[in-house]
C-alpha cells in the first residue's frame, strides 16, 4: 500500500501527540517572541493561501473545498500586514487594532499613519484601498471563510460566485508587495528622521 494511502487510512493510536520534535534541521520552528511571530505570520498566511490556490488549480476535486481556507489565509494575511504597520508606525496612539478583525477599521487607522507621514502619493495606495474594501465586504469579521453561517445562523452574503484562482493569487501578490514596500518605506523614513537628530 502506498504511503499516501496509509496516511489516509491512519487511525488514532495510544501515545499520539501533535507537537513533538524530531531534529532541529527538519522541524518547523514556532517562534515564541511576538516580534518574530509578527514578522513571519503575515507572510506565512499569504504563502499558505498560495499553496492552497495551487492545489485547487491542480485538482478539481479539491477546488470547492480548499477555496475557503485559501481565502481565509489571504484575508488573514491582509489583516496581519495592516496590524503590523499600525503597531510599528502608529506612534502609540490610543487606537488599538488588536481588538478588531474589521479590515475597514484597520485601513482607516493605516490611512491616518499615511496622512501623518504625508505619504499619500504612495504608489498603489488607491488600488490596495479598493482591494482591502473588497476583502472586507466579502468577509467583514473574519468569520465568512471559516464558518458556514454567521453567529445568528444566517448565510453570509458573499457566495454563489466563481473565483478565478490565478487572478486572486496574482492580485494578492501585488497587495503583499505593497504592504512590504510600505513597511520598508516607513522604516527608511524613521531611520532618516533618527539620523538627522543632533
Amino acid at each position: 500500500m502506498s504511503e499516501a494511502r496509509d496516511l489516509e487510512l491512519r487511525w488514532p493510536k495510544d501515545g499520539d501527540r501533535l507537537f513533538v520534535a524530531l531534529a532541529w534541521g527538519q522541524d518547523a520552528h514556532v517562534a515564541r517572541h511576538p516580534g518574530e511571530r509578527f514578522y513571519r505570520m503575515p507572510m506565512g498566511y499569504k504563502r499558505a493561501g498560495d499553496l492552497l490556490i495551487e492545489q485547487a488549480a491542480a485538482d478539481i476535486a479539491d477546488r470547492s473545498n480548499v477555496i475557503y481556507a485559501a481565502l481565509f489565509c489571504y484575508r488573514h494575511s491582509v489583516e496581519l500586514f495592516l496590524k503590523k504597520l499600525i503597531a510599528d508606525f502608529g506612534n502609540g496612539q490610543a487606537y488599538s487594532p488588536k481588538n478588531t478583525h474589521e479590515l475597514n477599521r484597520l485601513w482607516e487607522r493605516f490611512m491616518c499613519i499615511v496622512n501623518e507621514r504625508e505619504s499619500s502619493d504612495t504608489d498603489g495606495l488607491s488600488v490596495v484601498q479598493r482591494l482591502v474594501a473588497e476583502m472586507h465586504e466579502a468577509d467583514q469579521k473574519s468569520d465568512g471563510f471559516r464558518f458556514p453561517t454567521d453567529s445568528n445562523d444566517l448565510p453570509f452574503a458573499f457566495g454563489d460566485r466563481g473565483i478565478d484562482l490565478a487572478n486572486v493569487r496574482e492580485v494578492m501578490q501585488g497587495a503583499t508587495n505593497f504592504f512590504e514596500c510600505t513597511y520598508l518605506h516607513f522604516s527608511y523614513q524613521d531611520g532618516e528622521t533618527k539620523g538627522s537628530d543632533p
